[in-house]
């Protein structure tokens, strides 16, 4: 009976060891668990607030973008208007030369740093809030819809600076463009350009493009200005 006891009570001592080793491991592996979530959690909220200063940054330049935009639309118009009524001066007194120093380039020099390591590292999968993931993968399928608007654009804008080298002055353009530079001698003026069929297809090819493209950016400020609401900290 002595015998008996002795070894239940070792018995009963060796399940509360065991016990308390499990319940030890239990605890240990819940604690892990919290520091990895919370390192996670950190870790979400870097990239967010990192992605917000992008965001905002791109804001920034989109901006200044659509202002030179329209600048430029604006021009394009007015010289296509022109040159459907040559008895009329459409431009507002404005010098040709002038105006087709505001057909420039206007791309949106943004940054998809923050955006790109997002979607490769797989991260895009953790953010928790569903309308801030969609919106960051409906701005991914609008940044590729825009980038085919930007290359016509840059193919429009090259097919201007070309045929003014060939056919025209940029020297008399650059006058305008820049205070610095003198005018033509050899070519005083551009208004024979107004005369050109060809050069009504180089702006016209122009303004439609910018006019696309301008609308992307609009459409895209939108979806720009909800993204920084949504990883404002």
């Amino acid at each position: 009976m002595i015998k008996e006891n002795k070894v239940s009570k070792y018995l009963l001592y060796a399940i509360g060891e065991i016990i308390l080793v499990v319940i030890g491991i239990l605890i240990a592996l819940q604690v892990n668990n919290w520091n990895e979530n919370i390192s996670k959690l950190k870790t979400q909220n870097k990239t967010i607030e990192n992605l917000n200063l992008e965001l905002k940054g791109n804001l920034i330049k989109l901006d200044s973008t659509i202002r030179s935009s329209e600048l430029s639309i604006n021009s394009s118009d007015n010289l296509l208007v022109s040159m459907n009524d040559s008895t009329t001066n459409k431009y507002k007194g404005e010098k040709l030369d002038s105006l087709l120093s505001k057909l420039n380039f206007s791309n949106w020099n943004r940054s998809n740093l923050n955006i790109t390591s997002i979607q490769s590292s797989g991260n895009l999968n953790n953010v928790e809030n569903s309308e801030l993931k969609n919106l960051i993968y409906d701005w991914i399928s609008q940044i590729e819809k825009l980038e085919f608007y930007e290359t016509k654009s840059d193919y429009a804008y090259q097919y201007f600076i070309d045929y003014i080298k060939k056919y025209g002055s940029w020297r008399e353009i650059d006058k305008f463009a820049f205070n610095r530079v003198k005018g033509s001698q050899l070519m005083p003026s551009n208004d024979h350009l107004l005369k050109s069929a060809e050069f009504e297809n180089c702006l016209n090819e122009l303004f439609i493009w910018e006019t696309h493209k301008k609308r992307e950016y609009e459409n895209i400020r939108k979806r720009l200005i909800k993204l920084i609401e949504f990883t404002n900290s």
